[in-house]
């Protein structure tokens, strides 16, 4: 399979690349670092290439309207998202992803002005695809049933929201450390989670049509975020909160668990952990501050859950 993109306007190639059979067993993964910083697009791209496995991970800011050209030969699955930088009218951002066969492609996107955003895709064989995603779910079937026809289709019609865990691995896989084998492991891994966090919210909106968000109440949903946020050591309760963002109390919390991929309770202690976390290490708190500051009454009670989040005691990861 062979990938292909560039900037129409000045034919420079984003990456041109040949897929490596994951049969290849001397094909081992590598990293590219390539930037384009041409009037009206900055573009700064990050990209690996494994046996069967292509991410491109591409920060764009654009001025002035451009079209991207892009070209599969052959067939392939594609995971897309893009991470809106760009602030709305209404101070709000909004990233979508989905899952797509496609046979074979030569498409001219365009992307309008004034747009910051990070695009984020990962392209397989099929080959490869069938050997790593083993879900039984009827949406999956059905998908899997449809690329027998060999025609471009979408997991949905319609691009869903980008959670905040899928936003969680997509900076990990930017950011990681590991070097050869354990990267391709990690990435490999990486990989799957973030298509099994696909396909979970594609099938609890399949199974529940009725239910799709509507942007208002995403924008107060995000606001519900901001608060929960800036008020973690002494959060509101639901109620309390489904009054500030003017949502009632079932649409928030299920609405938060489809939009955010988590609960908010859960959500509250995951920032309670990483407060903690980044005190005891940065900070040379001790555990009584710490579990004052992130806002619990009784230290037991905080290292009890610091040991369930992390697996380690507080103490272990400070020494």
């Amino acid at each position: 399979m062979i990938i292909k993109a560039k900037i129409k306007q000045h034919n420079e190639w984003l990456f041109w690349e040949e897929l490596p059979e994951i049969s290849s067993i001397n094909t081992i993964l590598s990293e590219k670092h390539i930037a384009i910083n041409k009037s009206p697009i900055n573009i700064s791209t990050y990209q690996i290439l494994s046996r069967g496995l292509f991410i491109l991970c591409a920060d764009m800011r654009v001025s002035a309207p451009v079209d991207i050209i892009s070209e599969i030969e052959g067939e392939a699955i594609v995971s897309q998202f893009i991470l809106s930088k760009s602030e709305s009218a209404h101070g709000f951002t909004f990233s979508k992803h989905n899952i797509r066969y496609i046979p074979s492609l030569y498409e001219e996107h365009p992307i309008e002005s004034n747009q910051d955003f990070l695009y984020f895709m990962v392209i397989m064989t099929p080959e490869l695809y069938q050997n790593m995603i083993s879900i039984h779910t009827p949406l999956h079937l059905e998908f899997k049933e449809k690329m027998k026809e060999k025609k471009v289709i979408s997991i949905v019609e319609e691009d869903l929201f980008v959670t905040t865990e899928m936003k969680g691995i997509i900076d990990s896989i930017r950011t990681t450390t590991n070097k050869n084998e354990l990267k391709q492991i990690f990435v490999n891994a990486r990989v799957l989670e973030l298509i099994m966090l696909q396909f979970e919210q594609f099938s609890f909106i399949s199974d529940k049509l009725t239910d799709l968000l509507k942007i208002e109440d995403v924008q107060k949903l995000e606001e519900a975020q901001r608060i929960l946020r800036n008020s973690f050591v002494n959060p509101p309760t639901h109620k309390q909160l489904s009054k500030l963002v003017l949502l009632n109390e079932f649409k928030l919390r299920n609405g938060f668990k489809q939009h955010f991929g988590t609960t908010i309770y859960n959500y509250i202690t995951r920032i309670r952990m990483e407060e903690a976390k980044r005190l005891i290490l940065n900070e040379n708190k001790n555990m009584y501050e710490v579990s004052t500051i992130v806002g619990f009454k009784h230290q037991a009670s905080f290292t009890h859950a610091f040991k369930k989040y992390y697996g380690l005691l507080p103490s272990e990861i400070s020494r």
